[in-house]
């Protein structure tokens, strides 16, 4: 098996980064108008808004704004941003926040200059297959470590209207990232621990590949696993401990940017595509509706294959230095408690109940393309009520 391989994002990891480089990356890039998108306004309560606007002055760049960006988000606000940054003539996309503000960013830089969708979800249903037009730039400025956005091409978004939650691949990875630690320490307990389990998530989904790792890839994948259980923990006792959200944050970079899944087939992302269809029905937090599906999955499908049973028993010995799978949905289910994350359906406040209706449009709204070892259908649903 061979692959091709590059990483084309600039990033700047540290203190203070914001304020020493942006301003000077504008300028020498030459950009002139910059389209700010940000989510529910939290930057402007630990004053990260106040260190854009400074570095805006310092570019002498005009800009705009587009905020209330959703922790899932949905096609609608997301062409109206479009049709706002075109309308505005914007040259540069800056995105501050997690996951779903840069998931947004990236398919709102492909809609301004692609005219030819006349909505976001004709672009989503293409999967982002057709540009004619190289999309605007984007720059992200991270605030929660969970998806490594910043330095891939994917992004997911939800119909307003069906409730359909789909994944799509834009031809264009943000351009530079900022990362500062310490712009994550305002993050509660509930985000953190939500963010935490979406890069466990995409490192254990990278290491169960059908095909048979390069044996960097897999010790790669247990690296940074490790690194997660060692210090998710502290975070959550310690929130401003800078090694503990800098090494969090680096390992949500680095998690899902292609490195976890060289020389493999690209590994098993049913859990994700699974969670997809539930967080667009009931709208939870992505992190926790993973935390939800995982253990189900891994005792559903360790029946299922005996290769996903023999990689199980692998990594249970690695992480947790256990033998049995029991005892390995046991440590998962424990480190889900302990980032306060449900385990149950009924822990979620937006799921009063799961009807056989539910049941069936989980299973239709699925994305059934979704690689993985198994076909599956409405009995992996079912077992959530378990």
């Amino acid at each position: 098996m061979t692959c091709e391989f590059y990483l084309n994002t600039k990033y700047y990891f540290g203190k203070n980064v914001v304020n020493n480089y942006l301003s000077k990356e504008i300028k020498n890039r030459r950009f002139k108008k910059i389209f700010l998108l940000y989510g529910g306004g939290s930057i402007k309560k630990n004053r990260i808004y106040d260190s854009l606007i400074k570095s805006f002055k310092k570019a002498k760049v005009e800009w705009i704004e587009h905020f209330g960006i959703k922790p899932n988000p949905i096609d609608i606000d997301t062409y109206n941003a479009a049709l706002k940054g075109r309308k505005n003539k914007i040259d540069l996309i800056i995105a501050v926040g997690g996951g779903s503000v840069i998931d947004e960013a990236k398919v709102v830089a492909a809609l301004i200059t692609n005219t030819q969708y006349k909505s976001c979800w004709d672009y989503v249903r293409n999967r982002g297959k057709i540009i004619t037009h190289k999309p605007i730039p984007v720059f992200s400025i991270v605030t929660l470590a969970a998806t490594g956005s910043e330095n891939n091409y994917n992004s997911v978004i939800t119909n307003s209207k069906t409730k359909d939650k789909w994944g799509l691949v834009n031809s264009e990875r943000p351009i530079i990232c900022f990362e500062d630690p310490t712009y994550t320490y305002s993050v509660n307990k509930w985000q953190t621990g939500s963010g935490v389990f979406d890069i466990f998530s995409h490192l254990l989904e990278n290491y169960y590949s059908i095909n048979q790792h390069f044996s960097w890839t897999k010790q790669y994948i247990i690296g940074n696993l490790k690194n997660v259980l060692k210090y998710a923990p502290i975070v959550l006792k310690h929130p401003n401990n800078y090694e503990a959200r800098a090494n969090l944050l680096w390992t949500s970079s680095f998690s899902l940017n292609g490195l976890s899944a060289i020389n493999t087939d690209g590994g098993d992302w049913k859990v994700h595509g699974l969670e997809h269809a539930i967080s667009g029905r009931w709208d939870v937090s992505h992190g926790a509706g993973l935390a939800l599906i995982t253990p189900i999955y891994i005792k559903y499908m360790a029946k299922k294959s005996k290769k996903f049973y023999q990689l199980s028993l692998e990594l249970a010995k690695e992480l947790f230095n256990v033998n049995t799978i029991p005892a390995y949905i046991k440590k998962i289910e424990q480190f889900i408690k302990l980032l306060g994350m449900p385990t149950k359906y009924t822990d979620f406040k937006q799921i009063n109940e799961i009807t056989p209706n539910d049941l069936n449009w989980l299973s239709k709204t699925f994305d059934k393309n979704t690689p993985g070892y198994h076909k599956l259908g409405v009995d992996i649903y079912k077992l959530i009520k378990v």
